[in-house]
Parts: structure tokens; C-alpha cells; sequence
């Protein structure tokens, strides 16, 4: 089961203090990715979470820099797409969590990476 990529994804900005969308063509998978690991290691964790995870320094011009949150549409896109994909589930307490074949299937991608990495 392959990822669904949405009509947006070579055009958007991964959050509003960005100025110019990725340049690696394929920033979505990597995003997936490492969403998909970060559930893997704590479970519960939502669209607030992710938007506070890759969030950063929004610069202001001569204003000062703030902390500012990321695109949620991104982040709940993938979620969505990793729920399709059988590798998350919604929690009942609220955010998201890993099912036992997410579990699996990240286990065996791990198992491939090579160690240098």
C-alpha cells in the first residue's frame, strides 16, 4: 500500500514562517517517515504536537524572531494517510498511536537501514 501524495504537495510551505516550499522532491516521504517513528516512540501524540515538533523560528524582519507552529493541514494529511496505510490507529485518549503491524513494518525497514547511518 503506497502513499496517496495530495495535488499540493510540490507547491506547499510546510508552515507559515517558511518562505519557499522543500526543495527535495521528496520531502513528503521523509516528513512520513519520521512522523511515522515519532509515533513509534510516543504513543498519543496529535496534530498540535506535530505542528510544536516541527515549528521554529519565525523571522520577523527588524521585528524579533518568535517560536512559530507548523502547517497542520501537512501533518494531519500524513496522519490520515499513515491510518490508510494500517501503520497508525486514532487514540481514544486523543492523539494518534502505532498499530502491532506499523510496529512490524517500521521493525523490518529499521532492520535494513545500514549502521553508518
Amino acid at each position: 500500500s503506497s502513499m496517496e501524495l495530495p495535488e499540493w504537495v510540490d507547491i506547499v510551505k510546510t508552515a507559515r514562517f517558511k518562505e519557499l516550499p522543500p526543495s527535495d522532491a521528496d520531502w513528503y516521504y521523509i516528513r512520513a517517515a519520521s512522523m511515522a517513528r515519532k509515533i513509534y516512540l510516543r504513543q498519543g501524540i496529535g496534530i498540535g504536537g506535530f505542528q510544536k515538533i516541527y515549528g521554529g523560528r519565525q523571522r520577523n524582519g527588524s521585528r524579533p524572531p518568535h517560536f512559530c507552529k507548523s502547517s497542520g493541514a501537512v501533518s494531519r494529511n500524513i496522519l490520515q494517510e499513515l491510518q490508510k496505510m494500517g501503520i497508525i490507529d486514532v487514540d481514544p485518549k486523543g492523539g494518534r498511536l502505532i498499530t502491532s503491524q506499523g510496529r512490524r513494518d517500521l521493525d523490518q525497514v529499521a532492520g535494513t537501514v545500514p549502521a553508518e547511518f
